[in-house]
């Protein structure tokens, strides 16, 4: 299973960038305060591709809903973010050392995002 941290970015782009991650509908996420984990598992039916990542050690978990009429729970496009300015407008000033985790952006076919800043993702895909 692949694991990813700030300086693995470069292959997680590489991941995203060939995993059928386009068009997959959320069908679960569950955050464990014990572990500080979010599990995101989605599925794509085109390709019949489960992805289910992990996100450890995550700091920030923030949830912004659009505008848009299309579908909430499937996912337009999942990508690393190096420009951390959105998230310094409103909440990087309480997350020390913030440029050394790891930050994904989930944007849906509503317009709705999902920003998660968190040390390492792990992302299993099951065929």
């Amino acid at each position: 299973m692949p694991r990813f941290d700030w300086d693995k970015s470069k292959e997680l782009k590489e991941f995203l960038h060939e995993s059928c991650i386009h068009d997959s509908k959320v069908e679960c996420m569950r955050y464990k305060f014990v572990e500080d984990s979010l599990i995101i598992e989605a599925f794509n039916p085109i390709f019949n591709v489960k992805i289910i990542f992990t996100f450890r050690n995550v700091k920030i978990a923030l949830f912004v809903r659009g505008n848009g009429i299309g579908s909430c729970d499937t996912i337009l496009s999942l990508t690393v973010e190096d420009d951390f300015s959105y998230l310094h407008n409103y909440i990087l000033k309480h997350v020390e050392g913030a440029e050394s985790h790891l930050y994904l952006l989930f944007q849906m076919f509503s317009g709705d995002e999902l920003h998660i800043l968190s040390k390492e993702v792990t992302a299993e895909v099951i065929r």
